[in-house]
């Protein structure tokens, strides 16, 4: 995935971003600017790379998925697949949000034990099936948008 954000947005936008870079640091070696001008200027600079990154990676999200589906239309088995896929995690979720608080309401157990992430990895391949690749791409433990950590970075 790394190689093909590179491919499209490539050495114009690492140049661009040293280019910015250079200038800040040149302009606050020069003493024309401060230190709280240098951080907003590479602040904005990196705000900027990483909006780049995510419109080329979103693209790249959208063209992956609508060659699956070209893919899935084109072949028996792999419609089978994705049916089968697709109702099984339904049947999970559905199981997990109303069999589970059922058995346990009606007082057939006392206390279901947990599941782990199966619930999260239900959501996560039914959002896959029905046209949601980016969000589930997108899911992950990596908390935070790229915007949070870059500011934390920054010190903004």
């Amino acid at each position: 995935m790394l190689a093909a954000i590179f491919s499209q947005i490539g050495m114009s936008l690492i140049n661009g971003m040293l280019d910015k870079f250079l200038a800040a640091f040149q302009a606050y070696e020069n003493k024309t600017i401060s230190i709280e001008q240098l951080k907003t200027q590479l602040y904005e600079a990196m705000v900027a790379a990483a909006r780049d990154v995510e419109v080329a990676h979103a693209d790249a999200l959208a063209k992956t998925y609508a060659s699956f589906m070209r893919a899935v239309e084109k072949s028996k088995l792999m419609q089978v697949v994705w049916a089968v896929v697709t109702l099984s995690q339904l049947c999970v979720l559905l199981w997990h949000q109303v069999g589970i608080p059922g058995i346990v309401a009606l007082g057939l157990i006392a206390r279901y034990p947990s599941s782990g992430t199966t619930v999260e990895w239900s959501y996560l391949l039914l959002g896959a099936c029905v046209g949601m690749g980016p969000m589930v791409l997108r899911a992950g433990s990596d908390a935070g948008t790229i915007t949070d950590r870059l500011k934390s970075m920054v010190g903004k």
